[in-house]
């Protein structure tokens, strides 16, 4: 099953085309724990930004982490 779809500029998004994701969505997205999810923040693998009072992630940083996940395992 294919769950990316093409944005405008034909770059891959997710089906919601969403560019940010709050934080229990990204851990959900990426299947994480709470703890994993912050070790990963601190270490600079995923983009945390913060507007106003609420924290997310970017889709760009999930998808690179992702990608640097597939280039290990190759």
């Amino acid at each position: 099953m294919n769950y990316t779809v093409q944005g405008a500029a034909g770059e891959p998004r997710a089906p919601t085309g969403k560019l940010l994701h709050r934080t229990k969505d990204a851990q959900q997205i990426l299947s994480i724990s709470n703890t994993t999810f912050y070790r990963l923040a601190a270490a600079g693998k995923l983009k945390v930004v913060r507007i106003g009072a609420s924290s997310y992630v970017t889709d760009e940083s999930i998808r690179t982490f992702l990608a640097s996940l597939v280039q290990e395992a190759a």
